[in-house]
């Protein structure tokens, strides 16, 4: 009688779990499409293109952590020329972080 007990109470654990998981998945995975808009950030030599960051920051660090410069993202789709030093560089809007070379 235990064994059986113990049968289904794992059966219904592992059937169970993901069936309970996937609506709270389902929400979130919602939640972060409607609250954040993506956020892309796309590089042609010194020219970067901020697109879906209005009134956030595009911060420029070196690879020591040093800021370098930062910039103001006023329209949905930006273009900033980058005056920087050849070498590499981190760049960050809100979440998203690029790693860029600047021959």
């Amino acid at each position: 009688m235990q064994k059986k007990l113990l049968i289904f109470s794992l059966a219904f654990l592992l059937i169970g779990a993901p069936l309970m998981a996937a609506p709270m998945l389902l929400e979130m995975g919602v939640a972060e499409m409607i609250d954040e808009p993506a956020v892309t950030i796309t590089v042609s030599e010194k020219t970067v293109t901020v697109n879906g960051a209005q009134g956030e920051t595009l911060e420029v660090v070196s690879l020591t952590g040093r800021p370098v410069a930062s910039y103001k993202i006023e329209s949905p789709s930006q273009r900033v020329e980058l005056n920087l030093a050849k070498g590499c560089y981190i760049l960050k809007v809100g979440k998203v972080v690029r790693k860029i070379s600047i021959r």
